[in-house]
């Protein structure tokens, strides 16, 4: 007997819909909508010179991973330049450790990028070095 109350106990919880909801269900929805981000296609120049498209996400990761290698650095923010699907510089925003030298890093990171973009799209066209890339140390951190 008390294994029946159970059950018909536990399809009625299941079959009955929690009051609101809907409401919460479409609240999700709508951030989770807000949060992702389309990526942008980038032209790169396959093995055989034809064209192939990067996501600029792909950019964007792989950049992470150079800066954030750098002792105390994080990347905050990065845009690329360009028209036509073509890139021909950037825009790098960073949070580096207090006490650095921030002119030097800000080379390293241009470096870095322009060493992220020309491995994963090959030669750049129209060509940009390392001027064409903006860094912005947007915060300090305190590595103690």
């Amino acid at each position: 007997m008390s294994d029946d109350i159970l059950r018909r106990a536990a399809a009625e919880a299941r079959s009955a819909s929690e009051p609101g909801w809907v409401d919460i269900s479409a609240s999700i929805q709508q951030k989770l909508r807000s949060v992702t981000r389309r990526s942008r296609p980038i032209l790169a120049e396959a093995d055989n010179g034809g064209p192939l498209y990067v996501a600029d996400h792909v950019l964007v990761s792989h950049l992470r991973v150079a800066v954030n290698a750098l002792p105390g650095c994080e990347l905050a923010r990065v845009s690329f330049v360009g028209e036509g699907g073509h890139v021909t510089g950037a825009v790098v925003e960073v949070m580096a450790p207090y006490g650095q030298d921030l002119a030097a890093l800000a080379a390293r990171i241009r470096t870095l990028t322009f060493e992220v973009v020309t491995e994963l799209l090959g030669p750049v066209e129209p060509p940009f070095g390392t001027d064409g890339i903006d860094v912005t140390v947007t915060d300090l951190t305190d590595l103690r």
